[in-house]
């Protein structure tokens, strides 16, 4: 089994964590849309043990990460626009 290091020196990196389920599916969702390849890490495990995990991770390829980043920013809602 790989450790979080062996994941982001094998080219995978966390971008985000969040730490309710929807926020991080509606980010994954519209990373996909824009055909950036993702995954949650720590979904399950999160649920039952928040504090060792601290929330779920949001991961994507060192190359996308750039790309990725600036899309999330891109869609998040304004403040001053709600």
């Amino acid at each position: 089994m790989q450790s979080v290091n062996e994941h982001e020196t094998a080219g995978v990196v966390t971008i985000r964590r969040f730490g309710n389920m929807t926020e991080a599916l509606i980010a994954q969702g519209c990373l996909e849309a824009a055909g950036v390849e993702c995954f949650l890490t720590d979904a399950n495990i999160s649920r039952l043990e928040w504090p060792i995990t601290r929330g779920m991770r949001l991961q994507v390829k060192a190359e996308d990460a750039e790309t990725a980043t600036a899309l999330l920013e891109q869609s998040a809602p304004d403040e001053s626009e709600q």
